[in-house]
């Protein structure tokens, strides 16, 4: 709900319709079952209101005021994603707003939310997209701070058709009858029976299908109409613009047409026949418990070989499977579902998809299964259809708009948020087509992302590119706290996206009591002959990681006369070695500053070296900065004399755990490793395992 000054007969028209439909519905069981307000202006947005209690709802809806601000644009998009976030799947959600949005950005989230849990959105606009006021009694106008595009209002019609909801353009004086439509699309047990939309001006004509589960039937038109003729299945006919009565009642609102069948309804085919000017959109919604879920699936040969759920959009070029479950058939209702039909945006067949059960005894829930060599490519929605008891054409039509795509987003990984850290969400990017440039944008609802985006792609032709995301969750964040991530992308020169939903929780942080580790990346020099060791060195480097949640702290040479230096990412480390980027941090300690140059060096055999170094007798170096707390390597390298053939490095993670990693030049050829540890609490687990390499040098820990 837009809370600025412009809006106060939208306000008021939400108000009364919600305490009609609470006060309609107080006595029997059909109320909604969650209750969400979002109001939005600029720059603010939220709270989000959300209740069980029909009674506090009406008080957080008595509550809202229409002041302040008063000119384009407004925060329309965040409160959107709020709601959806907040909303469960198959939510109706309602927006009144006469501004444009001011966070397009938010665009691709908001429509990878809605088709992910398949949530309507139907905009009331009470404001003219030419903004050419007519007649008189208009709202007091907006301040503008630039001339507005007649299309600025583009992205809500798109949201609304991917949706399968409305966008009514109204006026003030029309906005209470028009949101009737809040009304009647929020009663109970609701299906859709008939989505359309149509840019034609030529003669449009729909169908849709009654059957004896159905027990009334409203048909929503937005547009301008000149002609609307409704014929029964018994082939009589009213013209609904000039003419009352036999077949329906239509109400004729600015933006909006309201037909409601009257009593008795006909079982069978119903036709709609119309002349506009412009877009129309048609939307034929009844009361029936009857109606269906479904999802995209692909064969699974894994593990567990079968069906597995297709997340996003579906693979262009990619055989696909149609799953079904009908909902809501009594154990003394008769059914058959023969087929799926894939329909495009203005109502048209574009493939029909058998299903593997006919059966008459077809029960609630009962999973239908379809087949697709490959699903159309062109937007598309999904109506099952079969036969009542009665031998009546069933149909539901589930309104939400597919779009094949060439490119697929593979969540890696779904890990918890700890209070206090950083959380690395993995994921591939998977091309089904020629090779192209992408983009990629991420967003939460909670603002825990580092950064959003966009980042840009390249992906070979079949190919894929991996790429993470980092979220830093606040340190006062509550456990058992829910984040809703987004990650989309798009390619460049086409319409072509997909996108992924993350649903992450906030969890308590465990105990760390797992000390660092030093693994040993490369040998770079070995010494000759113990006789021979005056002039000669021995090098070594190693990748120092933490392994709990604690990040590193500290780094101290406890014994040796060598030199410990810091690296960056070796620029070509051999094989598949942990090369990670690490920022400079912006705050060093003191000893650190007093050991470090005023910039990078790049150090032998392809390392960059951050410099401070660390020899014996200086004190610990707080490395905390270097690695951002994330749980990534750090690169160091011991250069030692060959005289001095052994070194000792102490690490220590931010809960105190220390590891003693012992460093030897050797001319055997092999690694002892020997891991013991100590913790803050004073225990002392000892662990052996002998790995034998073709290295010369050792490496290995003993406790303290």
């Amino acid at each position: 709900m837009d809370t600025t000054g412009s809006m106060f007969e939208e306000i008021t028209a939400a108000r009364l319709r919600a305490h009609a439909i609470i006060q309609a519905r107080a006595s029997t069981p059909e109320q909604p079952g969650t209750f969400l307000l979002v109001p939005f202006h600029d720059p603010g947005v939220g709270p989000v209101y959300e209740t069980e209690k029909p009674e506090e709802f009406m008080s957080y809806m008595e509550n809202l005021m229409a002041l302040g601000g008063g000119d384009e644009p407004e925060m329309c998009l965040s409160a959107i994603q709020l709601a959806l976030t907040h909303s469960p799947p198959l939510s109706e959600i309602f927006v009144f707003t006469d501004a444009s949005p001011k966070d397009a950005h938010l665009y691709n989230a908001v429509r990878a939310l809605i088709l992910e849990k398949q949530c309507k959105v139907t905009f009331l606009l009470t404001e003219d997209p030419s903004h050419k006021m007519k007649g008189s009694g208009r709202k007091r106008r907006r301040r503008r701070r630039e001339t507005l595009s007649p299309d600025r209002f583009a992205l809500y019609s798109s949201l609304s058709s991917v949706s399968g909801g409305l966008t009514v353009f109204t006026t003030n004086s029309d906005i209470h009858r028009v949101s009737a439509i809040v009304e009647d699309n929020t009663a109970a047990d609701k299906v859709t029976l008939l989505h359309a939309e149509s840019d034609s001006d030529s003669d449009l004509s729909h169908s849709f299908s009654v059957d004896n589960a159905v027990k009334s039937v409203t048909l929503h038109l937005t547009g301008d109409l000149r002609q609307c003729v409704l014929s029964s299945p018994t082939d009589r006919t009213q013209s609904l613009l000039n003419q009352q009565g036999p077949l329906a009642e239509c109400e004729q609102f600015q933006g909006l047409y309201r037909i409601s069948l009257l009593s008795p309804i006909e079982p069978g085919q119903w036709h709609l026949n119309t002349i506009a000017d412009g877009h129309v959109t048609f939307n034929a919604i009844a009361d029936s418990n009857v109606d269906f879920l479904y999802y995209f699936a692909v064969e699974a040969n894994g593990t567990h070989p079968g069906l597995a759920r297709v997340e996003g959009s579906p693979i262009a070029g990619v055989p696909t499977f149609l799953v079904l479950a009908v909902t809501g058939l009594s154990p003394n209702e008769e059914a058959s579902f023969s087929h799926v039909t894939l329909l495009g945006a203005n109502g048209e067949s574009l493939q029909k998809v058998w299903l593997n059960s006919s059966s008459s005894s077809a029960s609630s829930g009962e999973e239908l299964v379809g087949w697709m060599a490959s699903v159309p490519r062109v937007p598309f929605c999904v109506r099952l259809s079969g036969r009542d008891g009665g031998g009546n054409r069933l149909e539901r039509v589930s309104t939400e708009m597919i779009q094949h795509t060439h490119i697929k987003i593979q969540v890696l990984s779904v890990p918890c948020l700890v209070p206090g850290h950083s959380t690395t969400v993995f994921f591939d990017v998977q091309n089904h087509g020629p090779a192209r440039n992408l983009t990629l944008t991420a967003d939460d609802d909670r603002g825990y992302l580092s950064q959003r985006g966009p980042h840009s792609l390249y992906v070979g032709e079949t190919g894929s590119v991996r790429g993470e995301v980092e979220l830093q969750t606040p340190k006062g964040a509550e456990a058992g706290g829910a984040v809703t991530m987004t990650l989309t992308v798009r390619v460049l020169d086409s319409l072509d996206s997909n996108y992924a939903v993350l649903h992450l929780t906030v969890v308590p942080p465990d105990p760390d009591m797992s000390p660092p580790s030093c693994s040993i990346m490369r040998v770079e020099h070995t010494c000759p002959g113990p006789s021979q060791c005056t002039g000669a060195r021995w090098t070594v480097s190693l990748a120092v990681t933490d392994r709990g949640r604690s990040g590193l702290a500290s780094l101290q040479l406890s014994k040796g006369q060598g030199i410990l230096t810091l690296l960056h990412s070796p620029t070509d480390p051999p094989g598949d070695s942990l090369e990670e980027n690490q920022p400079t941090p912006k705050h060093k300690p003191q000893n650190q500053r007093d050991r470090e140059r005023t910039s990078p060096a790049h150090g032998e055999n392809g390392y960059a070296e951050l410099d401070p170094r660390l020899v014996q007798g200086n004190p610990p170096l707080n490395v905390a900065q270097w690695t951002g707390g994330l749980p990534k390597p750090l690169w160091v390298r011991y250069t030692s004399p060959c005289c001095s053939p052994q070194a000792e490095l102490l690490v220590w993670d931010g809960a105190g755990n220390v590891r003693r990693c012992h460093l030897t030049s050797s001319q055997q050829r092999g690694i002892r490793e020997r891991s013991g540890v100590s913790n803050k609490a004073g225990e002392m687990p000892l662990q052996s395992c002998f790995l034998l390499f073709s290295l010369l040098s050792l490496i290995w820990t003993v406790p303290l």
